[in-house]
Order: C-alpha cells, then structure tokens, then sequence
C-alpha cells in the first residue's frame, strides 16, 4: 500500500475537496481554482506537447485538491446539430455516438459525445471528442491521484464569458490559433465558424487594412446568414476577445465597418483566451450543459476497503463508548427521580380520595330535575307552534282576493270560468268558450295583471262538450301572485 499516497489523499479531503480547473489551449494549459484570488497559472506548450504541459500543472494542483474538471480547446472535439434524440436527457451520452454514425467516421465505440437544447429549435448542439483523448485526460489525473470530474468544451463555457448578457456574437482567437466567430443564443452556442483566409496580427502593422477589410467582409456574411436563420433572436452585440491583438484598435476598426455594435469581452485590461476560459470555468460551477466524461466512463468506487473498514469499526466503538457513558450517567440519578415519583404519587392518590368524598356529596336534586324536565317540554312546545305558525308563506296570510279580482277584471263575453281552484302553489281553471282561439287570447292578458303576473300553466286542454261548445282546462304549477 501506497501510505504516501493515503495521507496525500487525506489531506487534501480535510481541506474541502475543492475542484481545480485545467484549460487546454493551443498555446499553454491554464490552472485555476474556485477559491484563487490570483491569475490562472500558464504552462507553455513546447514542440505541441500538450501532455507534458498537462502533467506539470497537475502536479502542482495535486498538492492541494483532489477533484478535476477539464476545459478542452475547440481544436479536440467537432460539433454537429441533429434533431433532439426522442429519449430522457440522462440516456443521451449513451445513444449519442450511435446517432451521429452517419456524420463521422470514426466508429461508435471510439468516440464520446453529449449535447445540449438549442433554444427556440427542435434540434441539439452535439460534441464529440475521442475516446482516445478522454481516456489520456483520465489516466494523467489518476496518475497524481486527481479525480476527473468533467470535461467541458470551451464553446459552451465562452457563452457565460458575457456575464448576464445572453444573446452575443463572439470574434475570438486563441494564442497559436485562428480567428473564429460564434453565436450564442441564451449562453448557449448555435452558430459557429473558423476563419482561417485571414491571418494574425490585425493591428499594429502597416499593412493590416486589407486583412481587416477581409475581416469585415467575412463577419458581415456571417451577420447576414444569422439574420436569415434566427429569425426570433437579435444579436445586436460583436464582443472581442483575440490574443496578440491590440483590443481597442480592432474594435474602432470593425465599429467603423460594420452596423453591428461592437465592444471588448472584457471591460479590464485584455487577458489572454485560456485565462478568461479559466476564471469562466472557475466562477460558474454550478453551470455545466455538456459533459463529455460520462458517468459510465468513470471507474467504480470500490467502498469496501480496507480504510473505510477501519473507519466504520473506529466509529462502532466510539458510538458503543459513548453510548456506555450516557446509559451509565442516566441511571446514576434513576432511584433519586424514582422516589420524587412515588412522593408525588401519594400525594396525588390522598388528593383523588378526598375528591371522591366530596363527589359522593353532591347527589342530584330530583326536585331540580323534575323542573328542568317542566321546562324543556315547555320550550319544545313552543318552537313546535313557531315552526307550525311559520309554515304559512306571504300568499296565505294575503289571501288569494287580488288573483279573484284580476279574473274578474279580465272578465270577457268569450270566455265563462265555471270552476276555480287556487292554493299557495297552483291556479286551475275550468270553463267554457266561444271559439279555441278565445282561450289563448284570454290568458295573453295575464300579463297585464300584477297578481297574475308569473302563472304559466303546464296543462292546457281544450275540446267541445255535447252540446258542441268549446270547453278548457288549464292547470297550473305556477309562482305566487304578486
């Protein structure tokens, strides 16, 4: 066993096993951690050597953290969109390498890809990396005992490089790199492209206004493809950020070229790519859309060894001593409490025996109970008088005088009523008739009379008697009168 490596382990999870981020850039690997005030560290790049560089900053970040996420240039992985995969976010690193077989041509068991939702589209932004390269990631942080925790694509961190600003076009080169413009729509990548016919440096030479007209020429294009394609989105904003370029000058020369406003990534003074790349990473933790180290790629945590048995049996005994100690003080003072128990018991039971004497004393009194009986068949009575008295409605205690005359008042040489029945709920009429059509003209005047006002009838029959005059009856479910 490896002590060394134990304690190192050790330490570093005693401190808060803090998360390092390593940026791989064409020029340098960039180092920077969540809670360094301080720049990122640069490890220059000799003869494309990016392993070396690598290893020389992760020993140094060995020392005092334990978990890493890598930061991979663009120069490493490729992106595509296709439709967004019919299946749960979580099952995509798995499915991905086989729905993009026809785009590539490595096989499927070589690469690793995620993705990520393209806003206001049907489609997603997918990367692939090697195999090869993340396992080469992985073995160089297991070698200083360094847990990969993510590998990130820049082109998903450059999108919070703006801070709140979420729609922007991006012109950025990296040291040793090429000029390339992206477009980002809710900090998430949707248009990206190298433009390699113009070649560095822009300013501080004599002869760079060709090259910033070509420039010009290539973002306006670019400006002009976005316009047609996203339709629902206004890039308004070109931010710059490209090493080796004096920042204000190209961005008073390209201000001068192009409609589009554009201004420095960085309000300070400019810093290269991998730093800003590094301090991104750094200061958005929390924000991570595309992992291209998933979890079936990362080993196993083996939690039976021999160091968390020993931690589990140094944990049992400090529980069973602790839990001795309690037991053994709780019962030093069971007896005393005991007794202060069974005081206050007696007295309890003395106070419960000279209650009870005195509850044996208060006996009923049947004279009392005789009246309370009196006056609740009293009070019964009475509320069944109320309750009979408030069975009679409005049209009761009126009386039905206002219904008779209003009939007497529609009183017509067609129409003679020989049967009259009136209640609360009901108006029937029974009579005799010139002609039918008498019968309908007579009850169309109801509506002139307030006490008639509201009585429809549900039953209306009309024939002829043996004599052949014309007979009705109209029965009725009608609404008071009023």
């Amino acid at each position: 066993m490896d002590f060394k490596a134990v304690f190192d382990k050790l330490k570093r999870s005693s401190i808060g096993g803090r998360t390092c981020f390593l940026v791989v850039q064409p020029d340098a690997i960039y180092l920077s951690t969540p809670a360094s005030s301080s720049r990122p560290s640069r490890f220059e790049i000799s003869d494309s050597n990016w392993e070396r560089a690598c290893e020389q900053a992760l020993s140094v970040a060995a020392s005092g953290y334990d978990a890493l996420s890598v930061v991979l240039s663009h120069n490493y992985y490729q992106m595509y969109q296709i439709d967004k995969p019919a299946m749960p976010r979580n099952e995509w690193p798995s499915a991905l390498p086989f729905l993009l077989k026809e785009l590539i041509s490595e096989r499927a068991i070589d690469i690793i890809a995620d993705a990520v939702e393209l806003p206001n589209s049907s489609k997603v932004q997918a990367y692939v990396v090697s195999r090869k390269m993340v396992d080469k990631l992985a073995l160089l942080a297991s070698r200083v005992n360094l847990t990969l925790d993510a590998i990130i694509p820049e082109d998903d961190v450059w999108g919070d490089t703006a801070g709140e600003l979420g729609h922007f076009l991006l012109l950025q080169r990296s040291k040793r790199g090429h000029f390339r413009i992206s477009a980002f729509v809710d900090h998430t990548i949707a248009f990206h492209r190298s433009i390699r016919s113009v070649t560095p440096p822009l300013t501080g030479v004599p002869s760079s206004e060709l090259q910033m007209d070509s420039l010009s020429l290539e973002l306006q294009r670019s400006i002009d493809y976005l316009s047609s394609q996203l339709r629902n989105v206004q890039l308004h904003q070109l931010k710059v950020c490209c090493d080796e370029e004096d920042e204000n000058e190209l961005v008073q020369s390209l201000n001068y070229r192009l409609s589009t406003k554009v201004s420095p990534l960085l309000a300070e003074e400019h810093e290269l790519s991998g730093r800003v790349l590094a301090d991104s990473a750094a200061a958005n933790t929390g924000v991570r859309r595309v992992n291209l180290y998933p979890d079936f790629l990362k080993p196993k945590k083996n939690l039976l060894t021999l160091k968390n048995v020993a931690i589990s049996w140094v944990v049992a005994a400090a529980l069973i001593v602790l839990s001795y100690g309690y037991v053994t003080w709780q019962s030093s003072g069971v007896e005393d409490e005991i007794a202060i128990v069974k005081s206050k018991g007696n007295i309890m039971k003395s106070e419960l025996e000279r209650y009870q004497v005195r509850l044996r004393k208060h006996q009923p009194d049947t004279n009392k109970l005789a009246a309370k009986a009196r006056l609740e068949r009293e009070v019964k009575a009475k509320r069944d008088s109320m309750k009979a008295v408030g069975k009679y409605d409005d049209s009761q205690r009126t009386g039905y005088s206002g219904v008779m005359q209003s009939l007497a008042k529609l009183g017509s040489s067609n129409i003679s009523l020989s049967d009259i029945h009136i209640d609360s709920t009901t108006l029937d009429l029974k009579g005799l008739a010139k002609t039918p059509s008498a019968v309908p003209n007579w009850v169309s005047q109801f509506k002139n009379e307030i006490s008639l006002i509201g009585r429809t009838f549900d039953d209306v029959s009309i024939g002829r008697n043996e004599d052949n005059v014309v007979t009705f009856e109209l029965k009725t479910r009608g609404g008071k009168a009023q």
